[in-house]
């Protein structure tokens, strides 16, 4: 009875521990399954906050005062006015 009871005992531990054994290893690849997506998801941030400085960059750029006279005369073939010369007799 004694021995049956003890055997009993080893066979729920040891089942417990091959268990907790399964469980430790799942959580160990899902841990790493986690920091992988971490450095991607950082180099693809990276990523694009270069793109998005190259965007603003263009933004600015085609957006400039001198890129629009430069389109203007160009395509709209639109000219700028000469000042008009006020004269004043005193």
């Amino acid at each position: 009875m004694i021995q049956k009871r003890m055997f009993i005992n080893v066979f729920i531990l040891v089942f417990s521990i091959f268990i907790l054994s399964i469980e430790k290893i799942k959580l160990a690849w899902e841990i790493t399954t986690l920091h992988n997506n971490y450095a991607n998801l950082r180099v693809e941030n990276e990523n694009l906050k270069d793109l998005n400085l190259k965007l603003i960059t263009q933004f600015h750029i085609e957006n400039s005062p001198a890129n629009i006279e430069k389109i203007a005369k160009e395509s709209l073939g639109m000219e700028k006015k000469k000042p008009i010369r006020i004269l004043i007799n005193e």
